[in-house]
């Protein structure tokens, strides 16, 4: 039997956080199974952790796409778990609202179960 991988999935991601202060922007290119970027709108699941390996949940004060208006962003459990949907070119732009000086990572849950974790986002409160 041969193995055909699926087109059009997003099978991971690029995340790169801005410098946070209170708020943080972040922009989020979802990729193919080869590693590139999609070239149709996807959607993913997302929330936040307070460690890097995503086994302890955070939460932002709140999440929603930032005014470039690149995607969409549902929230499904207040401040802690998201719905993302990206454009057509698998990019998505978000900001987060922090509290105090909190550190916090994002964690995006691809359609296959792999999990795409952030660099460490610190707030400065």
């Amino acid at each position: 039997m041969e193995w055909t991988p699926i087109v059009g999935c997003a099978y991971g991601a690029t995340i790169v956080v801005a410098t946070p202060t209170t708020t943080a922007d972040i922009t989020i290119q979802l990729t193919d199974f080869a590693g590139n970027a999609l070239t149709e709108a996807a959607s993913i699941m997302c929330y936040v952790s307070s460690d890097a390996d995503g086994l302890t949940y955070g939460d932002f004060d709140s999440m929603d796409t930032t005014s470039s208006g690149a995607g969409d962003c549902l929230e499904v459990v207040a401040d802690i778990l998201w719905l993302l949907i990206s454009e057509e070119d698998g990019t998505i732009a978000v900001t987060a609202d922090g509290s105090g000086a909190d550190t916090m990572y994002l964690n995006l849950v691809m359609p296959n179960g792999r999990i795409v974790h952030s660099t460490v986002i610190t707030f400065s409160g």
